[in-house]
């Protein structure tokens, strides 16, 4: 089947592939830096509109990937393209305040359990400005974070992201191990490793640690390994430990932000974090992050130089204010709801049907399919995941025209609020088209 898939997709995109070619002689790995490579060659896009982006081979593809989960308002949303068209006229820079980032703060603030906000770029500069902020605040260095969960590219959190299963350790004293070769052994020294869903070995590790440990950082709800919730109790129990151990509690937001309940996972779970990281949703397609913070610890932030240039730009900051003012609205989120558990328990019903060894995970509009036969709670779980059927399925949905997650076993897919009943049915469709031959 693999061979066959392949030879499709490489008569459907020709232009794709000579543009991945010419682009390696420029570019490394031939991308400009946000989409990574898989095999045989990325996709090249030519437009998006709606649910729907257009490759430069002219070929129409539903989009369920919306830039790992970016663009919950959908590809060119006539809000934010008109806010965009307004605040070009004004300047798409300054490099002083403008009013619109505190009317942005609020609407923030108004979601979250925050008392004050520094908008960066990205979700690697939020958390980057999280973990920072917190050794400050509280005098101590080490980090405690999840093993597999992915927090962006600062040093003190590319670690354990996806270690190989032959240099983890046992499932209950994890290893830390670098996602790359150019993290110092300090730093290394200096981050601790638990399991999700794992209280006992979090207990454990601020034990052995007593008094040294900044703060905890965490997904609270796993999104870089497929969809991972927290089991019951677990996300309130951390928050207790943290206090115990006058440690911080980072909740990294970033994909789950805005996109799982109006003011995230902090409202789904009832938990109130002592910092939370933003980014993806909350930009409505262009790039802006946040950290958010109690105002005791976020009055320190400035004291630690944490800046940039391109933060809060007016352009980012209005497509934000459209995007959380005006289109994702508490009756959107009710609707992408609605479609996002019709797809799961659609997905649910084929595998059943089709006899297929996989599960879906899910919450809300956001959902992915994984190939193996127990629910998965934590990384480990995830490594046992079928990588090979996962591949199989992900370039036979391309070739009906359905880009159903991001690439890989560790994406998930999200429903805007431009799709509509019909875009799902299709899904479905072509999902048991699929699913038929995937056995």
């Amino acid at each position: 089947m693999g061979s066959n898939l392949i030879e499709k997709y490489r008569k459907k995109t020709p232009k794709s592939s000579d543009l991945n070619k010419t682009s390696k002689e420029v570019l490394a790995d031939g991308i400009g830096g946000s989409a990574p490579p898989y095999e045989p060659y990325p996709i090249f896009v030519d437009k998006a509109k709606g649910s729907k982006i257009w490759d430069v081979d002219d070929n129409e593809y539903l989009d369920f990937n919306l830039c790992w989960g970016a663009l919950m308002v959908g590809h060119q949303h006539p809000k934010i393209n008109s806010a965009l068209e307004k605040q070009i006229g004004k300047g798409t820079m300054y490099g002083l305040p403008h009013e619109a980032s505190e009317e942005l703060a609020r609407e923030i603030i108004d979601r979250f359990p925050v008392d004050k906000i520094r908008f960066t770029n990205s979700g690697s500069e939020s958390t980057l400005y999280a973990v920072r902020v917190s050794r400050r605040y509280t005098g101590k260095e080490k980090i405690l974070k999840i093993e597999g969960a992915y927090h962006g590219v600062m040093d003190s959190l590319h670690i354990s992201k996806t270690p190989a299963i032959n240099k983890t350790g046992p499932a209950k004293k994890p290893a830390t191990v670098p996602a790359g070769e150019g993290i110092t052994d300090k730093t290394i020294e200096d981050t601790l490793v638990a399991p999700f869903n794992d209280l006992e070995k979090v207990e454990e590790l601020l034990d052995e640690n007593l008094g040294e440990v900044a703060a905890i950082i965490v997904e609270p709800v796993m999104m870089n390994k497929g969809v991972i919730p927290p089991s019951e109790g677990y996300l309130k129990n951390l928050k207790k430990l943290a206090e115990e151990h006058n440690v911080l509690l980072i909740f990294d937001e970033v994909k789950t932000g805005v996109k799982m309940a109006r003011g995230g996972a902090a409202e789904y779970y009832g938990v109130e974090p002592d910092l939370i990281t933003l980014a993806k949703a909350i930009g409505g397609g262009l790039p802006l992050g946040a950290c958010a913070g109690k105002e005791d610890i976020m009055s320190e932030i400035g004291e630690e130089g944490l800046f940039g240039t391109y933060s809060a730009n007016p352009l980012a900051v209005e497509a934000g204010k459209a995007t959380l003012k005006e289109i994702l609205t508490q009756d959107a989120y009710n609707e992408v709801k609605e479609y996002g558990e019709t797809l799961m328990e659609g997905y649910r019903d084929i595998i059943e049907d089709h006899d297929l060894t996989a599960l879906v995970q899910g919450i809300n509009a956001i959902g992915t399919i994984l190939f193996t036969e127990k629910p998965v709670n934590n990384y480990r779980d995830w490594t046992q995941v079928d990588q090979k059927k996962t591949h199989e399925y992900w370039i036979s949905m391309v070739n009906e025209g359905v880009i159903p997650t991001a690439y890989g076993a560790d994406e998930q897919w999200l429903i805007s609020v431009q799709h509509t009943e019909e875009d799902i049915e299709e899904h479905l469709e072509v999902f048991k088209k699929v699913a038929s031959k995937l056995k």
